[in-house]
């Protein structure tokens, strides 16, 4: 299992200056921590540079900014993702126009952007259970020893081979057994936390 990280302090740093109030700050930075991995992961994965993809997350969470204070939350219309994978199909389209790319890509990215405003979030799926699993570990991290945590994500995250993790890290294959199936269920547990979370966003009161 491989995953994109995102853990660009700078960018969160200059999203929260810009759109929280000091009320919010706090609600903010957890809604930038829940989202922004997502934000980044669809428009890497749609052929931006990180540069550009750090630029789409900004501009995302300025629109954010604007609607979530009086978004109306209703399943019937749609999970929350279906609304956000929309809103960065349209930020990264206006970057791809902005650098003038290929014609052939905007158009394959256009026919592809039109699923995504389908109740499921159409090919944004992968990237969405990416950007919980990336938080669930982050929230899991400070409950677990540096080096137990170290083995688990080689092992289990990053699909390292047993035998190199455990040289690495100095464990014999019963002790990396017992990290995984313990840091597995907890990571199970948090995963499915972070995807309820997401589904339906906890939005900050209105901006001053």
């Amino acid at each position: 299992m491989t995953y994109k990280h995102f853990n660009n302090e700078s960018t969160r740093s200059s999203v929260i200056r810009a759109v929280a109030d000091t009320e919010n700050e706090a609600a903010w930075q957890r809604l930038f921590d829940l989202y922004a991995g997502f934000v980044f992961s669809v428009a890497r994965s749609k052929g931006l540079r990180e540069e550009d993809a750090d630029d789409v997350v900004q501009v995302v969470f300025s629109d954010l900014a604007r609607n979530l204070p009086t978004f109306q939350y209703d399943r019937a219309k749609g999970k929350f993702r279906s609304y956000l994978t929309g809103l960065v199909h349209w930020r990264v389209m206006d970057k791809l126009k902005a650098g003038k790319r290929d014609a052939d890509l905007k158009a394959a990215f256009w026919e592809e952007a039109k699923g995504a405003a389908t109740e499921d979030g159409g090919f944004s799926e992968r990237e969405w259970q990416a950007a919980a699993l990336e938080e669930a570990l982050r929230r899991i991290k400070p409950d677990v020893r540096p080096e137990h945590y170290a083995a688990f994500v080689a092992s289990t995250v990053e699909g390292q081979d047993t035998e190199t993790v455990m040289k690495l890290y100095g464990l014999t294959r019963d002790n990396l057994y017992q990290i995984r199936t313990r840091l597995t269920a907890k990571l199970r547990e948090a995963v499915a936390k972070v995807l309820e979370e997401m589904d339906v966003p906890d939005a900050p009161g209105p901006l001053t």
